[in-house]
């Protein structure tokens, strides 16, 4: 009875899902960008902190399943982490905000009409284009709540 590479990485790796985050304290600027400072809790209870490469990480939606690997200790002594994704595990839908996604509303409509531009051209008749236009603006959202390029956890290693 062999084990997979899959299943020895869960076997290695400790994985556990988020139950909350709180921002504290000021963005700081490091080799990786500016970096944002998390206190997260784990559904067994433990507070961990973790740093962000944006005001609102892929990891900081309660319910996402995430692999923790150890950063050592903050400067106050407290347990300090990253997070990477687990292979092959969907994560929760993120709700957020255009102010914590990073989008203004002059962005937004740009990018609505330039949708319906494409739509028009594309789609047909008014009720094809319409359709296409929905179609579009909905995997538009969904690309901006969990865009596949996402930071890997080494550009969020740097602590406190």
């Amino acid at each position: 009875m062999g084990l997979d590479r899959a299943r020895i990485k869960c076997l290695l790796v400790r994985m556990d899902t988020i139950k909350s985050t709180e921002r504290f304290g000021e963005p700081w600027k490091s080799q990786y960008g500016t970096l944002y400072p998390f206190a997260v809790t784990l559904e067994g209870g433990e507070q961990v902190y973790a740093n962000g490469t944006t005001e609102s990480p892929w990891w900081a939606t309660a319910g996402s399943i995430v692999e923790i690997v150890e950063k050592g200790q903050t400067k106050k002594g407290n347990r300090k982490v990253s997070f990477s994704k687990p292979e092959g595990v969907q994560q929760p839908p993120r709700s957020a905000s255009r102010a914590t996604r990073g989008t203004s509303g002059k962005d937004e409509a740009i990018s609505l009409a330039m949708i319906f531009k494409i739509a028009a051209e594309r789609g047909g008749n008014a009720t094809e284009s319409l359709d296409l236009a929905r179609e579009l603006w909905a995997a538009f959202q969904n690309f901006q709540d969990s865009p596949e390029a996402s930071p890997t956890s080494s550009s969020e290693e740097e602590a406190f």
